[in-house]
């Protein structure tokens, strides 16, 4: 994880506290994979990443619904 702190003076204190954050995320997929498996496996990452706090079983099991209702389309 890459981390970086910056003073701004022009960071609101009275909308975010005085401090607010950013996220930036970087999905590295093989190419020569079939592009559905890459489509899983971007949404897996982008899942993983926003709910870092979640248990990862959980994150396949929303993984596996959303899947399933892509397929429906």
């Amino acid at each position: 994880m890459n981390v970086k702190v910056i003073k701004d003076k022009q960071v609101p204190t009275d909308l975010t506290g005085g401090e607010y954050a950013t996220c930036n995320v970087t999905i590295y997929v093989n190419p020569k994979l079939p592009k559905r498996t890459q489509r899983l496996l971007v949404i897996h990452s982008v899942i993983e990443n926003y709910c870092q706090e979640w248990n990862h079983n959980k994150i396949e099991e929303l993984c596996e619904y959303i899947e399933d209702a892509l397929d429906q389309i």
